[in-house]
């Protein structure tokens, strides 16, 4: 089915009621946890979250003034953003929002679809993943950021406008829950697998800065934090 712009616009930014059933809510809660908790899944749909959390990097990163030069993926869902800039304060704010970017684009999502405009937000939502090719330098973050778009356009131009609401709530509800396994696995980085610890936002932004890495840690989980509450609230106003 062929759109023009205007038919497309019209048909995203179409209000809808949400009021989901008991059984719907189930099934979205299900399919959440299917997408994040069993670890064969995760090894595929973990590459997802982590490109949304090194996108964390690159948008924070622009806005900082900041110029960012390429990113970069591994298939064991490591993550490169390379930027040039001056100043620490980019170097923080960039670093900062990487583990926060899943529950704050859930949040977002949430907001959108309480509102009524969940087709708006997916629209919104797949024009970033879009743009996100720009700065895409190897197989892995090609090869996952290219799905991703094509996703979220398929949804866009071809999904009834019925459907858009099940689609942004199940992609808030994977991104949340995603986000909070993420925080769950930096803490325990920090606590008992040190070995790990150069791989950590938190370390790099003290090694940058020449400070203490369990203040941004504290820092990123409070900002994930925040998100996550941002999230509760407009999920309340959805049920």
């Amino acid at each position: 089915m062929r759109e023009t712009f205007t038919e497309l616009w019209a048909r995203l930014s179409l209000q809808q009621h949400i009021q989901l059933s008991g059984w719907q809510w189930v099934i979205l809660l299900a399919l959440v946890l299917l997408l994040v908790l069993p670890r064969p899944v995760w090894r595929l749909t973990g590459m997802y979250s982590t490109l949304v959390h090194e996108l964390g990097h690159v948008l924070s990163a622009l806005f900082t003034g900041r110029f960012v030069t390429g990113l970069r993926l591994g298939w064991d869902h490591s993550g490169e953003v390379v930027s040039r800039g001056r100043g620490k304060m980019s170097v923080i704010v960039s670093g900062i929002f990487g583990y926060p970017a899943p529950i704050w684009v859930s949040a977002g999502l949430l907001a959108a679809t309480a509102a009524g405009y969940p087709g708006l937000a997916l629209g919104v939502y797949a024009l970033f993943f879009c743009l996100a090719l720009v700065f895409v330098r190897n197989f892995p973050a090609l090869v996952v950021c290219v799905a991703s778009a094509l996703l979220a356009l398929a949804v866009v131009f071809f999904a009834p406008v019925t459907a858009l609401v099940y689609v942004a709530m199940l992609l808030a509800g994977f991104l949340l829950l995603a986000g909070l396994r993420d925080c769950v696995k930096l803490l325990s980085v920090h606590l008992w697998r040190r070995a790990e610890l150069r791989s950590s936002d938190a370390y790099l932004i003290a090694r940058s800065t020449g400070t203490i890495a369990s203040f941004w840690l504290v820092v990123i989980l409070l900002a994930a934090g925040a998100g996550a509450w941002l999230a509760g609230i407009n999920l309340l106003r959805l049920i």
